[in-house]
């Protein structure tokens, strides 16, 4: 057979949906193509479709592939990624098993280039050796006090887009009946803000259905509840004021400017009141957490 000489990837906004193999001979080869599905409005892969066959994912809770099976249950590849990203594969089939699989998805929203070794980050390369990007944070400083870091925690964040450290999942029921991935940023609740009606904290804000405060830089910056990619019913991400400014209308936030997104376009309206709806959750979240506890309970 001829050697295959490179890939051609297919993205459907944030997601990698499908990797097609390039022989030397110029030819592409679409018959063995694999095709990643994801949780809706998600990062997270759900299953895979390679060669006629389709096989399930179980992903761990920052959306990392740790097990692949077949639809009868088999497993066929199983792995994990150590704290900075060095991944582990462990043999479940033989070498010369035709079964065998391989699977280049790292941290989420990251692929490993096999030539190089490093994790295309959508905006960056990120190094698994040294837990740092190539190149510095677009934004300088403004991302942090490292503009080279990916997150400080690995464990419970994760940066899918190579911009800023401090997203981790969650799941939003909106009242409008969507349901959508967030991307939460860490936020120091009890950040007190200037307001018309005096000083308040991110968290009276958040309980009143306003949108809290991040300090980048030494500077207040507002926290904006951003569609992935104008999609009104895929992924949100908690971006600062001064982030999305910096990256407004680029294809990683808004492709389809000064259009709306051509499928699912943003209910503005609507949306006004799931915002509303989410920080309240979110902050009502934080109440329980500082909730005390009676012992042995």
């Amino acid at each position: 057979p001829t050697a295959i000489i490179g890939y051609d990837y297919l993205w459907s906004g944030e997601q990698l949906i499908e990797e097609t193999p390039v022989y030397a001979d110029g030819t592409v080869g679409y018959k063995n193509s694999i095709h990643w599905l994801y949780e809706p409005g998600a990062l997270t892969p759900l299953a895979r479709h390679e060669k006629g066959q389709l096989y399930y994912v179980v992903s761990d809770h920052q959306g990392t592939v740790r097990e692949i099976l077949t639809e009868a249950g088999e497993l066929i590849w199983a792995g994990r990624l150590l704290t900075w990203g060095e991944p582990e594969c462990w043999p479940v089939l033989t070498v010369n098993d035709p079964r065998n699989l391989t699977c280049n998805l790292r941290f989420c929203g990251q692929y490993e280039d096999e030539e190089s070794g490093l994790y295309y980050n959508r905006f960056r390369y990120y190094d698994n050796e040294t837990g740092q990007y190539l190149c510095a944070d677009p934004i300088g400083l403004a991302g942090g006090e490292n503009p080279y870091s990916y997150v400080p925690n690995p464990t419970n964040w994760i940066d899918p887009l190579g911009l800023s450290g401090f997203f981790t999942p969650s799941i939003f029921n909106a009242p409008s009946g969507s349901t959508h991935t967030v991307y939460q940023q860490a936020i120091d609740w009890d950040l007190p803000v200037n307001t018309r009606n005096g000083i308040k904290t991110n968290l009276d804000l958040a309980l009143d259905g306003k949108s809290p405060f991040v300090v980048k830089d030494g500077k207040y910056s507002q926290i904006n509840l951003h569609h992935s990619k104008q999609n009104g019913l895929g992924s949100l991400f908690e971006l600062s004021a001064d982030t999305h400014r910096q990256y407004y209308g680029t294809k990683a936030l808004h492709p389809h400017l000064p259009n709306a997104h051509p499928i699912n376009p943003v209910n503005r309206d609507q949306f006004n009141i799931d915002r509303d709806a989410y920080w309240r959750n979110r902050a009502e979240a934080e109440l329980k957490i500082r909730k005390p506890r009676k012992c042995g309970i």
